[in-house]
């Protein structure tokens, strides 16, 4: 625990008018190891941080980032109008990548063409898949055909032929028998970048 993250939580306590005792009992830990967690002279585990993220009303995934728990989420300061103005600052929130999608269950493609840009989805962009083993039909999957060439597709089987089918209305669908298609992933968001780097 640093002692600037330790220093804004007393801060915070004191103007909120709670004792370091009262504090301590509210989140279930000794008074003097919160007193020594406020001067930087200790560190205090992941669940009494976010129960004292709780009572003193603090944004949890930057309390944790600060504690170097997790890291430092992106915050969201409003929306921005691609039409008429709006105001561009509204609400801030934070955006966590890794806790919106667990890198336990997702992975990142870099996608290569054109068959998805009727759905948003352009060369280059990062698209995040939830692993998965199956479909349901008109999802877009991330399939392995023959096991050797991985497409990003809308995904539809019928008895034993799957339909592997893009968002571009220039290109033709693709259709398998069903023993040649592998899913390994549902499309579940998107990165995109000004600038793409291969």
């Amino acid at each position: 625990m640093t002692e600037e993250l330790g220093a804004m939580i007393r801060r915070v306590r004191q103007a909120r008018g709670i004792s370091l005792r009262q504090m301590a009992g509210r989140i279930g830990i000794h008074f003097s190891h919160l007193s020594k967690v406020e001067n930087g002279h200790d560190s205090i585990g992941r669940e009494s941080l976010l129960r004292l993220a709780g009572e003193l009303d603090l944004d949890e995934d930057l309390l944790l980032a600060s504690a170097g728990m997790q890291a430092q989420p992106f915050r969201v300061l409003g929306d921005v109008a691609a039409g008429a103005p709006i105001d561009a600052l509204e609400d801030v929130e934070t955006f966590d990548l890794n806790r919106t999608f667990d890198p336990r269950d997702h992975f990142l493609l870099r996608v290569n063409g054109e068959s998805m840009i009727e759905d948003g989805i352009h060369d280059g962009d990062l698209a995040i898949i939830r692993r998965a083993d199956r479909a349901r039909d008109g999802e877009t999957v991330v399939a392995l055909v023959d096991q050797q060439e991985a497409t990003l597709k809308h995904y539809s089987r019928c008895g034993d032929t799957v339909r592997l089918s893009p968002a571009n209305q220039q290109m033709q669908d693709l259709i398998f028998p069903a023993e040649q298609v592998q899913v390994i992933g549902i499309f579940a968001g998107l990165i995109r970048t000004a600038r793409h780097d291969r």
